[in-house]
């Protein structure tokens, strides 16, 4: 009896979230000049990073990256960043500010659902056009080239996917701020901003001044684009390295979890609101 009522469960979200990642998906489509501009633009930000650490190290390795180096690690930024984007923030503030949330609210799933099949409808196919211009890239330059190791990809791949939870987590927990304030979204761009130099975004996080590298591994933002990106690029190598970064993931990840649900059951206990 319980296996069988835990299939009927399974197949039950299967099917909900197979049909909110549809009706992302159509949404998208409706949506495909920007989407090219954003994909554009997730290319060009780390291409241009490399652009400027290539020329340093054009006069010789910068602290041990060498300009073939900094181009997998730049290529490994654009995959990683496209893999785990958080705009939910923006969507959940205006859901809140002009009663959007209303009838999200009197659905038989929470709202944070269709987030995440928006997320996956998204990020799949985007992701994968990134990854197919690497290897495009890889065809004809030989300095982003990284060796295909089934054991650290496997690794890598569950270091995106835990950076990306953690990131769309983050996004989400802040966006619901709106509940008591006018400008979550603030926020929001200030983690931006931050994020550029503690996620190792503009220079892997080696490069920066030990002052900032020392306060970075004490917080999440490592964990959602640097290490996934030193896994997939082949810069950590030893086990205790492997460990360290994973166990930032998950801890970070159980606090998100937990900042997400405080939030959203305070948050729902006093939202009012017209409209929607």
């Amino acid at each position: 009896m319980a296996s069988a009522s835990a299939a009927r469960t399974i197949a039950t979200w299967r099917e909900q979230y197979a049909e909110l990642m549809r009706s992302a998906f159509l949404v998208d489509l409706q949506y495909r000049a920007s989407i090219v501009i954003w994909l554009i633009w997730g290319i060009t930000e780390p291409i241009i990073s490399l652009g400027i650490w290539w020329s340093i190290a054009a006069g010789g390795a910068v602290d041990g990256y060498t300009q073939g180096a900094f181009a997998r690690y730049f290529f490994g930024v654009a995959l990683v960043n496209q893999a785990t984007l958080s705009w939910d923030a923006w969507n959940i503030d205006r859901w809140i500010r002009e009663g959007e949330m209303n009838y999200r609210l009197t659905r038989p799933i929470a709202p944070i659902h269709e987030a995440v099949a928006d997320n996956i409808a998204y990020k799949a196919p985007t992701s994968m056009i990134i990854l197919m211009v690497w290897i495009v890239a890889a065809a004809f330059w030989p300095a982003v080239r990284i060796p295909f190791e089934p054991g650290r990809w496997a690794l890598a791949i569950v270091a995106i996917v835990l950076a990306a939870a953690i990131r769309f987590l983050n996004g989400y927990a802040t966006g619901l701020l709106a509940f008591w304030t006018t400008r979550a979204t603030a926020l929001v761009e200030l983690h931006y901003g931050l994020s550029l130099f503690l996620s190792g975004r503009i220079a892997p996080l080696s490069l920066l001044p030990p002052g900032v590298v020392h306060v970075a591994q004490y917080l999440w933002f490592p964990y959602m684009l640097s290490f996934p990106v030193e896994v997939l690029t082949g810069s950590v190598t030893t086990t205790a390295q492997y460990a360290r970064g994973f166990a930032g993931q998950i801890v970070w990840l159980a606090i998100w979890m937990s900042i997400y649900l405080l939030v959203w059951k305070r948050g729902r206990r006093r939202y009012g609101a017209v409209g929607g």
